[in-house]
């Protein structure tokens, strides 16, 4: 006598796990092949992104250093295009 303890549902469930992660063995496997074969050409690949990064990195760095510089120069409490009206309400 057979009892079955677990019901229809359960086993597709199991069985869809089972194919996505079948599927995601074999792209990790595919992922590692190509990275394996090609990894001088991926290790450029990763170092013209590092550089290029870097420089990004040093140019907003040295712009906002300059702009600095030039908010110092300009340290007095006056500034261009700005009004100040100050109206006198006394209604209390």
């Amino acid at each position: 006598m057979f009892f079955k303890t677990y019901s229809d549902s359960f086993k597709q469930i199991s069985k869809g796990y089972a194919k996505g992660l079948f599927v995601i063995g074999l792209l990790l496997i595919g992922f590692g092949t190509l990275v394996w074969i090609l990894k001088e050409v991926l290790a450029v690949i990763a170092a013209a992104i590092f550089i290029a990064v870097g420089f990004l990195c040093c140019f907003n760095a040295i712009r906002v250093f300059i702009r600095t510089m030039k908010a110092d120069k300009h340290n007095d409490d006056q500034r261009d295009n700005v009004r100040i009206r100050i109206e006198n309400n006394s209604e209390f």
